[in-house]
C-alpha cells in the first residue's frame, strides 16, 4: 500500500508539472495593435532633413491586434520640440483599423520630433515617431567679383549699383538724375579717411566737390557695418546665404581707413542684404577692387 501511495504521489507531481508546461506552450503573447509609416513615393517614413517652409507628407496606418482584437479607440500627434510637446492631433473613434496621413510645413528652423500614438480598447498603446531637422537655406544672392572702382579724381567709376552690379561714372549720374536711384555705394580716397566706401547720402562724400553728390536729387541711404567675417569665409558663399544680423545700433554711412581682405556688411535703403570685400587698394591710382554679394530683389 505504502508503494502505492508513493507511486500515486509520483504521478501527479509529473501529471502537474506535464500540465503545467503545457499550459505556458499554449499561451500566446499579446503584441498589442500594430502602427506603420505608409511608404512609397512621396512619403516621409524615416528622419529627414528639410528647408524651412518646405512641406513634408506622412501617413499612419494600424490595426487591432491579431490575439485581444480588442478595436482601436485613440489617435494622437504630437511634434515635440525644445522638449516642449505640442498636441495637434487627438482623436477618439472605435475601428479595428485606421488610416491618417497629412501633410505638414515646417516655417521655423530648428529640430523636432514628430510623435505618433494609437490606444486600443484595453488602453494598450503602439507608437511611431521621427526626427526632424529645418534648416535655412539662405537667401538667394548675386555675386559681382572683381570689381574695379575709382576715386573722385580718377577717370574709374566711383559709383557702384547692387541691383545691376555696374559701375557708373560721375557723368552718367549728373547728366541722367534717374540714374541716380540705382547707386548704392561709392568709393573715394579722402585727404584725412583714406580708402572710404561710403553711401550716397553720406555726409562727409558730399563734401567732395568732385563726385558733385551736392546736386543729386536722389540718394540712397546705405547703411554699413563692420564684420569679422573673412576673406576665406566670403569666398566660400556658395549660391545662397544667410547674412548675418543687421545691427542698426552701429550702422553707419561710411567705412573708413579700409584694409585689404575686410568685409563689410550692408544694408540698401530698399532692405537688400549684401557684403563687400576689399580685394585691393592701390597706393598710386586712387583705385580700388572689390567683390560684392547682394540678396537677389
Amino acid at each position: 500500500m505504502k508503494k502505492w501511495n508513493l507511486l500515486l504521489s509520483l504521478f501527479l507531481i509529473m501529471g502537474t508539472v506535464f500540465v503545467t508546461s503545457c499550459s505556458k506552450d499554449d499561451d500566446e503573447t499579446d503584441p498589442g495593435p500594430s502602427i506603420s509609416f505608409k511608404g512609397g513615393t512621396g512619403y516621409t517614413a524615416e528622419d529627414v532633413t528639410i528647408q524651412i517652409e518646405e512641406a513634408i507628407l506622412v501617413g499612419i496606418t494600424g490595426s487591432t491586434s491579431p490575439v485581444s482584437g480588442d478595436n482601436l479607440t485613440k489617435f494622437k500627434f504630437t511634434i515635440i520640440s525644445n522638449n516642449v510637446p505640442s498636441t495637434f492631433v487627438d482623436s477618439t473613434f472605435n475601428s479595428p483599423s485606421f488610416n491618417w496621413e497629412s501633410e505638414i510645413t515646417f516655417s521655423a528652423v530648428g529640430e523636432a520630433r514628430l510623435l505618433f500614438e494609437l490606444t486600443d480598447k484595453a488602453g494598450v498603446k503602439v507608437s511611431k515617431e521621427l526626427n526632424v531637422v529645418v534648416e535655412d537655406p539662405g537667401m538667394q544672392i548675386n555675386k559681382y567679383m572683381d570689381v574695379e572702382l575709382g576715386s573722385w579724381n580718377d577717370e574709374s567709376g566711383s559709383f557702384f549699383s547692387t541691383s545691376e552690379g555696374n559701375v557708373y561714372v560721375r557723368g552718367q549720374l549728373t547728366n541722367t538724375p534717374d540714374n541716380q536711384k540705382k547707386i548704392d555705394f561709392l568709393f573715394f580716397k579722402g585727404v584725412t579717411n583714406a580708402n572710404t566706401i561710403a553711401a550716397p547720402d553720406d555726409a562727409d562724400a558730399n563734401t567732395i566737390v568732385d563726385l558733385q553728390l551736392s546736386g543729386w536729387t536722389f540718394k540712397n541711404q546705405t547703411r554699413f557695418n563692420v564684420t569679422n567675417i573673412t576673406a576665406a569665409q566670403f569666398d566660400a558663399i556658395g549660391d545662397t546665404y544667410q547674412f548675418p544680423v543687421f545691427n542698426m545700433g552701429i550702422q553707419t554711412s561710411r567705412v573708413n581707413s579700409l584694409t585689404e581682405g575686410q568685409v563689410i556688411l550692408f544694408k540698401t535703403e530698399s532692405n537688400k542684404l549684401g557684403l563687400i570685400k576689399i580685394i585691393d587698394l592701390w597706393n598710386r591710382g586712387d583705385k580700388a577692387k572689390v567683390s560684392v554679394i547682394v540678396q537677389k530683389d
